[in-house]
C-alpha cells in the first residue's frame, strides 16, 4: 500500500502542507532521532540558529548546546519520568552567539511503545530573559533606594498598605508588620482626611500636604507626592512622604521676618560683598525716591553727598569687613536731589562656616530729628549768647561805666569843695582830667549803645561812601592823645592810596582797633596802618600792626566770642571791657567784610579787616 504511486503522492502533498504551515510559525519546530540527528526543521528554527534549512539538517543537536548536560538532563527526564519536558536551554548560533530558548520536547513512539523520535518546539526567549533580569535588577535597585532614602514610602491598594520602607517606619514609629495591611487613613489626622479621600477618589497624581499622626499621638506636617503605578499588571498608589514640619516653621519665621522687613518703618538694604544692592524694602523707596528696580545692582554711593568724605567710607568698610557692626550718621541725597539725614547700622551677614556672604543695612530717616536737634542747638546757642550779651552789658554798666562816672563825680566834688583854695593851674589840671574821663566814658557809652542796637536789630545801618584816607586821619586824631602818653608813633601808608569805601560805623572799628594796639604796645614803640586792594576783587584789606605783648594761640579763638568775655590789662595796666573787638566783628560783618588776627606772644599782633570799595 505504501508503495502505491497514489499513496506516495499523498504523503508528499501532506509533507508540503505541514512544511508550509510550520514555516510560517514564529517558533522553531524540529524532529530529531534518538542520537540527535535533525531530520526536520522549519524556517523559523533555521533563522533562529542562523542556518539555512539545508545546513541545519546536517547538524547534530549535540553541537548546538552550550552546556551539554542540559541535553542529557532533557533526555533523562523524557525517557524515565515523562513523555514531555519543558526547559530553558542555552544554544549556540552559527555565528557563535548564545541564545536562551524555551524547549518543549515530546517523545514519538512506535506501536511497541519504543521511542523513535523527539519532536520539539523551540522559542527564543533571550530578550524576555534580559527583560526579566533587568526587572530583577531594577527591583533590587528600587529596594535599596527605598530602604536608603530619607523619604517615607508607602504602596497601597485603595488605601490598604501593601509595602513600606524603613523611613516611613521611623517617621511614624510603627514597624512594618503593623503597617502592612492597615488602612492609610488610620495615620491621617482628621483635619486632613477629607482632602486625602478626595484625592484618592479622583486618583490625583501630584504633591500636596497632610498632617500625619505618629504612634505616640504627636503629629507632623508631611509633603506627599502620589503616583499611580502598575506592578504585575495591577494598579497601586505609591506615596512618598517628607516631614516638612521644620521647613514649615522656618517658612513661617521667614514670612514673619519678611513681613517685618517689608513693612519696617526703617529702610532695609542688603548688598553683596562688592557693596552692590541686592534688596531694598518699601521704606527705602519712600525715603530715597528710588524704586526697587532702580536700586537693584546699584551701589549705595548713589545717595552720597559731598558732606560724606572718603575717609568715612573707609572706616565703615574696615569695620564691617572685619565682621563688626558699624553705626553712624550720613547726610544723603534723594533721587530728586534733596538732602536727608539717616542713622545707619550696617552689619555683615555671616554663614554657618563663619564667612561673610552679604551686608545688611538698617537705616532710619532722622531728618526731622536733626532739624529739631539743630533748632535746639541753635536755641541753646542763642540763649547762651543772649545770656553772655546780658552779662557783658551789665558788666560794662556795673564796672566800666560806673568807674569813670564815679571818678568824674569825685573830682567834681573835690573841685567844688576846694574851688577857692586851689590855683588856676590846678583847676586846669582838674578840668583836663574831667575832659579825658568824659571822652572815655562817652566813647564807651557810644560803643555800648551801638552794640545794644545791633543785638536788638534796631540799628539803622546806612551804607555810604567814605574816603579811606580821611577815615584813617580822623581815627588817629581820636586816639593820638593816648598814643602821646606812651610815646607811641602811629604810621600810616593809607595816605598813599586815595580810595573810597562803602561802609557805615566803620570809624568805630578803626578807633577800637587803634585803642587796643596802643593799650597793648610798649612805650616808645610804633603802630602801622596799612591797606591793600585784593586781587580779582572789589575789596580792600586794612591792617593795624603793633609790636606789643601779643596774644597766645589758645586765646586768639576767644577774642571775638562774647561768651568767653576775654579781656586783659594793657602794658600800663590799662583796663579793657572786652566789648571792643566783639563790636568790631559785628560791624565789619554787617559791612560785608571779615576780620581776623595774626599774633605771637611778645612779638605783637596784626588785626586785618576787609571792606568793599565803591
Amino acid at each position: 500500500m505504501s508503495d502505491h504511486p497514489k499513496y506516495s503522492d499523498y504523503i508528499n502533498r501532506e509533507k508540503d502542507t505541514v512544511s508550509h504551515l510550520t514555516d510560517h510559525l514564529p517558533v522553531g519546530i524540529y524532529r530529531t532521532t534518538l542520537d540527535g540527528k535533525i531530520i526536520y526543521a522549519n524556517t523559523a528554527l533555521a533563522n533562529m540558529l542562523e542556518y539555512s534549512i539545508e545546513e541545519i539538517i546536517n547538524i547534530s543537536v549535540k553541537d548546538l548546546y552550550v552546556i551539554s548536560k542540559e541535553r542529557e538532563s532533557q533526555l533523562k527526564l523524557l525517557t524515565k519520568t515523562s513523555n514531555t519536558s519543558c526547559q530553558e536551554i542555552s544554544l549556540k548560533t552559527k555565528s557563535g552567539n548564545t541564545i536562551i530558548a524555551r524547549d518543549t520536547m515530546t517523545t514519538v513512539k512506535d506501536a511497541s511503545g519504543n521511542i523513535i523520535y523527539f519532536d520539539g518546539i523551540l522559542e527564543d526567549i533571550s530578550e524576555k530573559k534580559k527583560a526579566e533580569e533587568a526587572l530583577k535588577e531594577s527591583q533590587a535597585r528600587y529596594k535599596i533606594l527605598a530602604n536608603l532614602t530619607i523619604e517615607g514610602i508607602i504602596i497601597h491598594d485603595n488605601g490598604i498598605i501593601i509595602d513600606t520602607n524603613p523611613a516611613i517606619q521611623k517617621m511614624t514609629g510603627y514597624d512594618a508588620d503593623y503597617l502592612i495591611g492597615t488602612n492609610v487613613f488610620k495615620f491621617i489626622h482628621p483635619d486632613s482626611q477629607k482632602l486625602a479621600k478626595e484625592n484618592l477618589e479622583r486618583q490625583y497624581s501630584g504633591i500636596y500636604e497632610l498632617t500625619i499622626i505618629r504612634k505616640n499621638k504627636s503629629t507632623f506636617i508631611a509633603e506627599i507626592e502620589v503616583k499611580n503605578v502598575l506592578i504585575d499588571n495591577k494598579e497601586y498608589r505609591v506615596v512618598a512622604l517628607r516631614d516638612v514640619t521644620k521647613r514649615k516653621n522656618i517658612e513661617k519665621e521667614i514670612l514673619s521676618l519678611s513681613t517685618a522687613i517689608t513693612q519696617s518703618p526703617a529702610s532695609v538694604v542688603i548688598t553683596n560683598l562688592d557693596g552692590n544692592i541686592e534688596y531694598v524694602n518699601q521704606k527705602f523707596t519712600d525715603v530715597t525716591g528710588y524704586t526697587y528696580d532702580e536700586a537693584i545692582g546699584k551701589n549705595p554711593r548713589i545717595l552720597k553727598t559731598e558732606h560724606t568724605v572718603s575717609g568715612d567710607y573707609k572706616e565703615l568698610w574696615e569695620t564691617i569687613s572685619s565682621g563688626k557692626i558699624w553705626r553712624g550718621e550720613f547726610l544723603n541725597k534723594r533721587k530728586d536731589g534733596t538732602n536727608y539725614w539717616e542713622l545707619a547700622s550696617i552689619s555683615p551677614i555671616i554663614d554657618k562656616k563663619g564667612n561673610i556672604i552679604k551686608y545688611l543695612a538698617i537705616k532710619e530717616d532722622i531728618t526731622e530729628r536733626k532739624k529739631t536737634e539743630d533748632a535746639l542747638i541753635k536755641s541753646e546757642k542763642e540763649l547762651s549768647q543772649a545770656n553772655a550779651t546780658k552779662n557783658m552789658f551789665f558788666s560794662v554798666i556795673a564796672h566800666d561805666l560806673k568807674g569813670p562816672i564815679g571818678s568824674f563825680m569825685q573830682l567834681l566834688s573835690l573841685l567844688k569843695e576846694n574851688f577857692n583854695d586851689i590855683s588856676n593851674n590846678e583847676k586846669l589840671d582838674y578840668l583836663n582830667i574831667l575832659t579825658r574821663l568824659s571822652s572815655k566814658t562817652n566813647s564807651l557809652l557810644e560803643d555800648l549803645l551801638l552794640w545794644a542796637q545791633i543785638q536788638m536789630n534796631t540799628l539803622e545801618f546806612s551804607i555810604k561812601s567814605i574816603n579811606l584816607r580821611t577815615l584813617a586821619k580822623n581815627s588817629i586824631e581820636i586816639v593820638e592823645e593816648k598814643a602821646r602818653e606812651k610815646n607811641i608813633e602811629i604810621k600810616t601808608q593809607i595816605n598813599d592810596i586815595n580810595v573810597d569805601i562803602n561802609a557805615d560805623s566803620i570809624k568805630t572799628v578803626m578807633r577800637n582797633l587803634l585803642s587796643n594796639s596802643i593799650k597793648f604796645s610798649h612805650k616808645n614803640s610804633q603802630i602801622e596802618i596799612n591797606s591793600k586792594i585784593l586781587k580779582n576783587s572789589n575789596t580792600i584789606e586794612i591792617s593795624i600792626k603793633d609790636k606789643g605783648v601779643g596774644i597766645s594761640e589758645e586765646n586768639i579763638d576767644k577774642l571775638f566770642k562774647i561768651e568767653t568775655s576775654f579781656s586783659t590789662y594793657g602794658t600800663e595796666k590799662e583796663k579793657g571791657t572786652g566789648l571792643g573787638l566783639i563790636l568790631c566783628k559785628e560791624l565789619v560783618e554787617k559791612n560785608g567784610g571779615t576780620i581776623r588776627v595774626e599774633s605771637e606772644e611778645d612779638s605783637g599782633s596784626t588785626f586785618f579787616f576787609t571792606l568793599l570799595l565803591t
